[in-house]
């Protein structure tokens, strides 16, 4: 039995990992040089960042067990320090008490007023769902700005999914709960403090992760092609018989596990792109002397005149990835492939660089040390108000192929985190009984597997 997974990130990582452990023989093939996808790390000359702000934290004891077994003692508890900023200034996020004394009294006693005066949700819009849940005020002042500079679509034409998701995914902690303004206002008034705390790697950046997995695949007889893509699919009666790479192999294979791009996907099957849309992101990577004046792992920037949207620092994950007395950051500006910020994203160093001062989180010029501009495709799958209609037909056309699965975050659709793609890829793996593969039912599913929890 040929089994091929496309894309070597978190997904495809964890299930080529499982799979191999259960002795079934796995290719994986990754177009990057670096396996990782969304975890890998950049490298420069004597420092290290991620591509934004990466750590593990789970209360799911399946995921638990997963990171013990691999990473066993390569990981350290780090607490959590994240922000928002907006009326230029920064906030503890989740927002705490002291929080109260530093947001203007108008934005408090309007959305006290919200509590009452929120309009039920009606029809399945983002705008709709934020107003219900959390008002008119926080709406405007936070939600539709950030949104919208974020995703580049209004709030009217965004589906309700990726208000909830998001939400959740910025909170993280399951202690925090910030679905409504009520639990939201609840928590800012609580003085209890939550000590949530991460893991990240302890001998240097996020990317030792997926190293670790990818060294224990071929441990197990697995192999891993990366700087390949798939450039032709080779298909007969419905079924994959192999795929072409662009070095010009051949891979026969029996049943494919598939993490890469949708469109890419159909594209290489001939059938009608799906348009399901993902924007994606330069990040433009700074190494800045002295101590970070304003410290957290990351931080959200709402406000249209900040071009970024989210900065991470890296040595509040760990202090070894900068040199003694530097720090690095990471400025995520999201765009989409082929416009101005992709094709020109340096051409915009100067305007970060001032964005950085005004919001006081370097202190001048002369403190930069180094600059890189990286571009990150696909990072984040958009949930416009007809995807599920989308989905669906992307996923009616794949089950017409008897062994091909789509997976993971970008070729399953699927807005998660490392957490939930390792989760996704143990729930595939206990489906797959190595005794069964030699039989014509041997893989008991195709089309597109989501976690969604």
């Amino acid at each position: 039995m040929k089994i091929t997974i496309v894309g070597a990130g978190v997904a495809g990582l964890t299930l080529g990992y499982l799979l191999s452990k259960k002795g079934i023989p796995v290719i994986l093939v990754e177009k990057e040089k670096e396996v990782g996808g969304l975890a890998r790390s950049f490298h420069y000359e004597n420092w290290s960042i991620d591509i934004g702000p990466h750590r593990f934290h789970t209360d799911d004891s399946l995921v638990k067990d997963f990171l013990n077994e691999t990473m066993q003692k390569h990981l350290i508890d780090i607490p959590r320090n994240s922000k928002v900023h907006f009326f230029n200034k920064h906030y503890e996020w989740p927002l705490t008490f002291k929080s109260l004394f530093q947001l203007p009294p108008s934005l408090i006693m309007n959305s006290l007023k919200d509590l009452v005066f929120r309009p039920k949700a009606a029809g399945q819009t983002f705008e709709s769902y934020v107003m219900s849940k959390y008002g008119k005020t926080l709406t405007d002042s936070f939600f539709r700005e950030y949104t919208q500079k974020f995703l580049k679509v209004t709030l009217d034409q965004c589906h309700r999914d990726w208000a909830e998701t998001g939400i959740n995914r910025a909170t993280i902690d399951e202690n925090v709960r910030t679905s409504n303004i009520i639990e939201l206002l609840l928590g800012v008034l609580s003085r209890n403090k939550i000590n949530t705390t991460f893991l990240y790697p302890k001998n240097g950046a996020i990317d030792e992760f997926p190293k670790i997995l990818a060294q224990k695949i071929q441990d197990q007889d697995g192999t891993i092609l990366t700087d390949r893509k798939i450039v032709k699919i080779i298909e007969e009666n419905n079924m994959i018989q192999s795929l072409v790479l662009s070095d010009g192999h051949e891979l026969a294979s029996d049943y494919v596990f598939w993490s890469g791009s949708p469109s890419n996907l159909e594209s290489l099957l001939g059938i009608d792109d799906s348009e399901l849309t993902f924007c994606s992101t330069v990040l433009c990577n700074l190494l800045v002397e002295g101590t970070p004046p304003v410290p957290s792992q990351w931080e959200y920037f709402g406000s249209r005149e900040i071009i970024f949207c989210r900065l991470s620092t890296n040595t509040s994950f760990n202090p070894a990835l900068a040199p003694p007395g530097y720090y690095g950051i990471c400025a995520e500006i999201v765009c989409y492939e082929g416009d101005y910020v992709w094709n020109k994203g340096n051409h915009l160093l100067n305007i970060i660089i001032q964005n950085l001062i005004e919001t006081k989180v370097v202190r001048n010029f002369n403190s930069i040390a180094d600059v890189h501009f990286e571009k990150i495709l696909n990072t984040y799958p958009i949930y416009k108000i007809d995807y599920h209609k989308k989905l669906k037909n992307y996923e009616n056309k794949l089950k017409k192929i008897k062994n091909l699965l789509a997976f993971g975050r970008t070729g399953g659709f699927w807005y998660n985190n490392m957490d939930h793609s390792i989760r996704s890829s143990i729930d595939l793996s206990n489906m797959i009984d190595p005794e069964k593969l030699s039989t014509p039912k041997g893989f008991p599913f195709n089309g597109v597997f989501r976690g969604d929890f």
